[in-house]
């Protein structure tokens, strides 16, 4: 291998590590703060690892709040929306992309105008829109304005796109009905692109906080994100408790990204590609 390559690749090695240090490090940092006393986080001579992990710590903290109940919260919150979203952006998509009707071009460029207004512009909107429908601290005012999805409209387009229109025409031909055409024939062709697009949307929902805090104001309905918050603004000074449960927050997600990080490439990269 020429020496040139192999300075190339040891610049690009090194980087690659640097980066993955800068990234990982506050997550490392996070799970062994939450092993050690408050003395030890706040001395800057203390090693990065505890000479005597407490790991009572994440017992303590689980005890101090319904951790159980903002989990159940957060759960249902994110599977159902997640749900609503890969089926309304699965079907729009197929529809934008290889069906004909009115405006077509149009309406799609209206559901992509979602992805540009920022959601502090319709705070107040949307909070009075729930309390008329008396929906804030419940499930459905949590869930149901979340089922759309222009992200996931957006990517099935383009994956669509790429597909043959010859298959659907031969099955129309043996005479399948469109719904028949869309279950059987398309939608098992976009597997890769729903399992990375469930991926994101399911961290993403899990993460909210924004959008709960508008919704949700008692304790028994808040979901991990607001919880959280809670827990923090109760033990200010307990750095060690604040980690702790910084680290049961986390924990799930952080294991739901390292173990599908390769549908998630291959999804983005099917479905932003035509």
């Amino acid at each position: 291998m020429p020496a040139g390559l192999v300075a190339r690749r040891a610049v690009v090695y090194v980087l690659l590590g640097v980066a993955v240090l800068v990234v990982a490090f506050p997550l490392v940092w996070m799970a062994v703060s939450a092993l050690k006393t408050d003395a030890e986080i706040i001395n800057p001579a203390a090693p990065l690892w505890p000479r005597d992990p407490q790991w009572g710590n994440i017992g303590q903290a689980l005890s101090q709040a319904p951790f159980g109940r903002w989990y159940l919260n957060t759960a249902i919150f994110g599977v159902a929306a997640t749900a609503g979203q890969l089926t309304s952006g699965l079907l729009a998509g197929y529809a934008f992309a290889l069906l004909d009707f009115p405006a077509k071009r149009p309406l799609f460029l209206l559901a992509l105008s979602g992805l540009m207004v920022p959601f502090s512009a319709i705070i107040v909107p949307m909070s009075q829109l729930l309390g008329d429908l008396h929906w804030l601290n419940t499930y459905q005012g949590l869930i149901v304005p979340n089922i759309a999805s222009g992200l996931g409209a957006f990517l099935f387009r383009q994956f669509f796109l790429g597909t043959p229109r010859e298959l659907g025409e031969a099955a129309r031909i043996d005479g399948a009905s469109e719904s028949r055409v869309f279950f059987h024939v398309y939608a098992p062709l976009a597997r890769p692109v729903i399992a990375a697009l469930a991926i994101i949307l399911f961290l993403q929902n899990w993460n909210n906080f924004l959008f709960p805090l508008i919704v949700v104001n008692t304790t028994e309905m808040a979901v991990l994100s607001q919880g959280l918050s809670v827990f923090q603004s109760q033990f200010t000074t307990q750095y060690n408790l604040i980690m702790a449960a910084s680290l049961i927050t986390i924990v799930p997600v952080l294991l739901v990204a390292v173990a599908a990080q390769r549908h998630i490439v291959e999804g983005i990269t099917l479905g932003a590609l035509d």
